[in-house]
């Protein structure tokens, strides 16, 4: 098990029997529940416009999951697993339930997301969403 996938799992508490959240784990009144992210990470991910987008800096990041988390109304994450790759690198492989707060839109879907772990925090991260997942952030988000 390499440092990503270690990190990751604490991180995720996978494993531990829990229901997990992909947003509500990041509170930014609690610095120990994002510490792991390196101040000036970059993060790959889709956004409002449905295309992938670069944020840069742990800030942007908690941002942008503040705004994800305003915009739904129900929202549930089945961690599937977790794999290391290589040195520095683990794929998160999940499956997520969102409801739309504005419309009330639902979805299932599966994502993924790769992440680099260097000294112990995420230094990168990029997801990988299918079409109807990007549409529907791009219409929620939007």
């Amino acid at each position: 098990m390499n440092e990503a996938e270690k990190l990751l799992r604490a991180v995720f508490r996978f494993g531990d029997g829990n229901e997990w959240d992909a947003i509500a784990t990041i509170d930014r009144s609690r610095s120990d529940s994002w510490e792991h992210i390196h101040p000036d990470a970059r993060y790959s991910l889709f956004g409002p416009s449905g295309t992938k987008e670069m944020l840069v800096g742990r800030d942007a990041f908690l941002d942008f999951v503040t705004r994800c988390a305003a915009a739904i109304s129900e929202r549930h994450d089945e961690i599937v697993t977790i794999s290391g790759i290589d040195e520095q690198c683990a794929l998160v492989h999940a499956r997520a339930y969102r409801r739309s707060r504005a419309t009330g839109e639902e979805i299932r879907y599966e994502w993924a997301m790769l992440y680099r772990v260097e000294d112990g925090r995420i230094t990168y991260g990029a997801d990988m969403l299918d079409a109807d997942a990007q549409a529907f952030w791009g219409r929620v988000l939007g």
